[in-house]
């Protein structure tokens, strides 16, 4: 669990990070079509790429369950980023970048979010219940399962 978990932390920050770094450089400087546009690319190919790499983990059964819903709720946020992204190719001026970040598939991306934030606390909570196993570190005849101790920080919003 603690590598699956490590993975999986690895794969979400890594898109977290790319996307920050992508929006300070887009959105630095005045406003523009082309910003917007490569800005919203960006974040369907990372979200395309963390589809892909959650759906490439094998994880323990211990967290099979979340790691589905994990599955679930990436791609229902590409599938929302796809729908602005296909929004953002029809606009033409600098006036109409507010319906990109403000209409209807912003919006549902702000609710696949919200999912997200909810499941990556859900996930956070999981995995610091397992500090309480470190009791059983040294118990041979406890299962590894039962005695791993999972540390990670997800880094949830």
């Amino acid at each position: 669990m603690s590598e699956y978990s490590a993975e999986a932390a690895s794969l979400v920050g890594t898109l977290d990070s790319r996307l920050d770094a992508r929006a300070e450089e887009d959105f630095s400087g005045e406003p523009n079509v082309e910003g917007m546009l490569g800005y919203v690319r960006v974040r369907v190919k990372g979200y395309r790429e963390a589809v892909d790499g959650i759906g490439a983990l094998d994880p323990p059964e211990e967290v099979a369950g979340l790691h589905e819903t994990l599955r679930k709720v990436l791609g229902e946020l590409l599938v929302a980023e796809e729908a602005r992204a296909a929004f953002a190719e029809t606009v033409t001026s600098v006036d109409e970048l507010d319906l990109v970040w403000e209409g209807p598939e912003a919006e549902a991306i702000r609710i696949a979010e919200e999912k997200a934030i909810v499941l990556c606390l859900a996930a956070q909570a999981q995995f610091d219940e397992t500090e309480q196993r470190e009791a059983f570190a040294g118990v041979s005849w406890m299962p590894t399962e039962l005695r791993e101790v999972v540390r990670v920080a997800l880094n949830c919003p």
